[in-house]
């Protein structure tokens, strides 16, 4: 494994939320130890190079026609830097930019990412896409959210604000797209 995919790995259960399970593989003798945290989350773990760069999310609503866009991305700064269980639920371990101090081009690019993985995976009426932008402003697809958090502390709300949306409009109107279109 790290022969073909080097150091560091990244290695996290491929369910759940949260990143509970995730592990930052910086050495072969790491890598059992960090199997074995993921495992205990799921029967299936992800192995993928970890890239270094700014951590992004890239929240999607559709509008009352249908159409998917991309809200403000916000940027994700954790104190230890990685953006693990702790970093996210330690109050004031990670600090948040809406938008994100990236450069316009780097914001278009994760913008259109985005876009790419919410219509490649069929989301509908909203989602969350988390990225690494490298230091080449390329941006690196790490997951998908289709229940992003709702809470005034998540990143979607955030995202909502930054576009001057407000977050009870914007969920009505997702409740009644989606009761009108199943």
């Amino acid at each position: 494994m790290i022969d073909s995919l080097g150091l560091p790995l990244a290695v996290k259960p491929a369910r759940g939320g949260s990143s509970l399970g995730l592990t930052i593989v910086r050495s072969a003798a790491e890598l059992p130890s960090a199997m074995v945290t993921a495992y205990a989350y799921g029967d299936i773990t992800l192995i993928e190079r970890f890239i270094e760069g700014v951590e992004v999310a890239v929240s999607i609503v559709e509008d009352a026609q249908g159409q998917a866009r991309t809200l403000p991305a916000v940027e994700i700064v954790p104190d230890s830097g990685v953006y693990n269980y702790e970093a996210r639920y330690t109050a004031g371990a990670t600090e948040f930019f809406t938008p994100a101090s990236l450069s316009s081009s780097a914001a278009a690019s994760a913008a259109v990412v985005s876009l790419t993985a919410y219509r490649t995976l069929g989301h509908q009426h909203l989602s969350r896409v988390d990225l690494i932008i490298d230091s080449d402003e390329r941006p690196w697809f790490l997951e998908a959210n289709v229940s992003p958090g709702m809470t005034e502390t998540s990143l979607f709300p955030m995202a909502l604000e930054a576009a001057g949306m407000d977050a009870t409009e914007v969920y009505a109107a997702i409740v009644e797209r989606a009761l009108t279109t199943t």
